[in-house]
């Protein structure tokens, strides 16, 4: 019984890894990373930045990435309370400052990584998002997304029925497709 809730458990855990990874990643922010990169002032802002004593390009990158995920964790009480909305608008009004948070990041890396407590966080991180997508579960949601997905553009996106009509079909697929055992 211990197993089965766990597995639950996880499987819920790296599909919402998933969609934030393909929507919120992939679709939002990396456009905005992209963008906020071939600017003129972000290319200007780099040696400056390089410039900068580490201990101050730490507080620059810890304050706003300290208000950033508190602000996603207000928008996930918000979320959770049944204020969807609200919880929805604040958490995507917040990606814009986590991707110049991020971009900053890539500037200033080698910098912020001679804190040995920030490298030690970071180096873990990353180790626990090699091994989610390395998981059987994250394989598994990984296939069936890539499946579903697949169908629902041969299905929908090509065909000339209306949006409702599309918008029922999709979800009579998701609910086959996800109440079939894998």
């Amino acid at each position: 019984m211990y197993k089965k809730i766990l597995e639950i458990f996880l499987i819920l855990l790296v599909f919402i890894y998933i969609i934030f990874e393909e929507l919120i990643w992939d679709r939002l922010a990396k456009p905005i990373f992209s963008y906020i990169s071939s600017l003129e002032l972000f290319k200007d802002l780099e040696p400056k930045i390089l410039a900068l004593n580490s201990y101050l390009i730490l507080f620059i990158f810890l304050i706003p990435f300290i208000i950033v995920e508190l602000l996603g964790i207000y928008a996930g009480i918000l979320f959770v309370s049944g204020k969807i909305l609200l919880g929805v608008v604040l958490y995507i009004s917040k990606i814009p400052i986590a991707v110049v948070i991020f971009w900053f990041f890539n500037i200033a890396k080698d910098r912020l990584l001679q804190f040995a407590w920030l490298n030690y966080i970071y180096k873990n991180l990353i180790l626990i998002i090699e091994k989610i997508k390395h998981s059987k579960i994250y394989l598994m949601i990984q296939n069936k997304t890539a499946i579903i997905k697949d169908e629902i553009k041969k299905r929908f996106f090509i065909s000339k029925i209306g949006l409702n009509e599309k918008i029922i079909e999709i979800y009579k697929l998701l609910k086959d497709k996800f109440n079939k055992k894998s």
